[in-house]
């Protein structure tokens, strides 16, 4: 739990549950059906882009609706965000936080055409994760539900509370990016509840370690 407190401090942390968790690999194959592999294969393939730096060829496993929420918090200021609304949105600080970051992080010649592969392009560009991290983290027990999937996270061979989603568009299986939203949700209040602060102090805390991309 120390290093886990350890690595969430790092303002990064949050970007790379959003990002560095979708690289990975099966722990095992054995008494997979064909949709179960499938998946498997798309987590793998998004694995290896990220890590040789090819990020086109990964946004080709992130579901198209990502752009468009991507849009959405980048159309305004999180200021523009009322706090009277924040209960009937599923993720209402780690929207704050996204927002806060776009409008302070991210530059406006950017952001006037922001993409999600943009973004990660720029991110990978600057070396702002480790793929190393990326090789740590695999996934096992694949489970399929009509055009959905999920399925256990490890890191470094160990299980962890997350239980990866999926959907399908088409032929090829995606990672649901946003379902990684409420997760994350649930990681800012435990860490707020440790440090005593309110949901403004945190992400302006977050946000001011961040560098300018």
């Amino acid at each position: 739990m120390d290093c886990f407190h350890e690595r969430f401090r790092q303002p990064l942390a949050l970007i790379a549950c959003l990002v560095a968790v979708l690289g990975a690999s099966s722990c095992s194959r054995i008494g997979q059906t064909s949709e179960q592999a499938q998946v498997t294969r798309a987590f793998e393939s998004w694995k290896n882009a990220m890590i040789n730096h090819q990020t086109d060829q990964a946004m080709a496993y992130i579901p198209r609706h990502v752009d468009d929420y991507l849009t959405v918090l980048n159309s305004a200021p999180a200021s523009s965000a009322p706090a009277t609304n924040a209960a009937q949105r599923p993720s209402p600080v780690v929207e704050l936080f996204l927002r806060a970051a776009l409008d302070k992080k991210v530059p406006y010649p950017l952001r006037s055409n922001l993409t999600l592969g943009t973004l990660l392009q720029r991110i990978s560009d600057r070396q702002l994760f480790n793929p190393r991290d990326l090789r740590e983290i695999t996934i096992d027990h694949v489970s399929i539900n009509g055009n959905r999937a999920s399925a256990d996270v490890y890191f470094q061979r160990t299980l962890t509370a997350l239980r990866l989603s999926f959907l399908k568009e088409g032929d090829t299986w995606k990672i649901d990016v946003l379902a990684l939203l409420p997760y994350a949700e649930a990681l800012m209040r435990v860490d707020r509840a440790i440090k005593g602060e309110t949901p403004a102090q945190q992400v302006d805390q977050l946000v001011s370690k961040l560098p300018t991309l």
